[in-house]
């Protein structure tokens, strides 16, 4: 279950991977300017993405109610 930021992230990881390579092997300063371009998206993306976890995870707190853990055990 993968959401579209997500998605995002890991294309701009692939671009970025892309760019430092050819930054750090080849010189490129061209290259160096799109790695650090890629390197913002992926901050962004990334704050946008811890956002949605936590308004998840805060979804779930409520449908437990405030219950944590296992439910407690019937006994007769």
């Amino acid at each position: 279950m993968t959401t579209e930021i997500h998605d995002k992230m890991i294309v701009a990881f692939q671009h970025y991977f892309k760019w430092q390579d050819r930054f750090e092997y080849i010189g490129s300063d061209e290259a160096g300017i799109k790695a650090r371009n890629y390197l913002l998206e992926i901050h962004k993306l990334a704050k946008l993405r811890r956002e949605e976890i936590q308004e998840k995870r805060e979804v779930r707190k409520k449908a437990r109610n405030g219950r944590n853990g296992r439910p407690p055990k019937i006994t007769k």
